[in-house]
């Protein structure tokens, strides 16, 4: 009977030996602290399932931000919701943390038309030239005004510019104007001359070095903000894996 059980506790010890060594983790706090780093944001909350392992990867990921930066303009929220994410490795975060392969990844964002206005201001203090830029919404359209002050051989002439047009998502990443015209001093440019010009500027918002590979559907305006949207809507879950910033008692974001 002895040997039955000196066996039997042989066998067991030799399923034990046999399970896989269970993944090292990286704590959350490290992969929050490296989306604080790359966009800067003034509210984030992270949800995953698991803590990522040591090799990079999270099976199921959900990232809220308020007052994060892209391109050096304010986007006033960002959520995104993605499945199957292999980082690169975890040593390499603090250079750069970049998703290597996502089986889904769904987006939203909403660009506020103050935030527009704000980053037109600071413009104009980098080009003299221009000044009293405007950004207005309108309810599925755009309309852009400033003045520019031409150099003429004895003195300077401002020139109201206006803008208009509608905006479309461009290769599922990227923000273009259309159906645009333009105008100086009242008077319409033409059509050849005013596309010349605009496509120089075009895109308005690029996402093709998004921290995610996002695959844009659609995009639309009311009289207030831009909402920028991947065809499913990111989702927050339950989860006891959950990382805020700032780390405030206070912060219920």
């Amino acid at each position: 009977m002895k040997f039955i059980k000196k066996l039997c506790l042989i066998f067991l010890m030799i399923a034990f030996i046999s399970l896989p060594a269970k993944a090292n983790s990286v704590p959350l706090e490290v992969l929050g602290s490296c989306f604080i780093k790359e966009l800067s944001p003034e509210k984030a909350l992270i949800i995953v399932d698991a803590p990522p392992t040591d090799k990079g990867y999270v099976s199921h990921l959900y990232i809220k931000l308020q007052g994060a930066v892209v391109e050096g303009l304010r986007i006033d929220s960002i959520a995104i919701e993605a499945r199957d994410v292999q980082f690169n490795p975890p040593t390499d975060w603090d250079k750069k943390l970049r998703p290597r392969d996502v089986s889904a990844v769904s987006f939203e964002a909403r660009l506020l038309e103050d935030d527009i206005n704000g980053a037109l201001k600071n413009y104009e203090l980098k080009d003299k030239r221009w000044s009293n830029f405007e950004f207005d919404l309108r309810n599925g359209k755009i309309v852009a005004t400033a003045v520019y002050e031409l150099p003429m051989l004895l003195f300077k002439l401002n020139v109201l510019a206006k803008l208009t047009g509608e905006l479309e998502v461009v290769d599922e990443n990227k923000i273009y104007l259309k159906n645009y015209k333009l105008y100086a001093d009242g008077f319409r440019l033409p059509e050849q001359a005013t596309q010349e010009l605009v496509e120089k500027v075009q895109p308005l918002i690029d996402f093709s070095d998004f921290i995610f590979p996002v695959r844009l559907d659609s995009v639309s305006n009311d009289d207030k903000a831009i909402f920028i949207r991947t065809k499913d809507k990111p989702q927050p879950f339950d989860s006891g894996f959950k990382w805020t910033y700032p780390r405030s008692l206070g912060n219920n974001f």
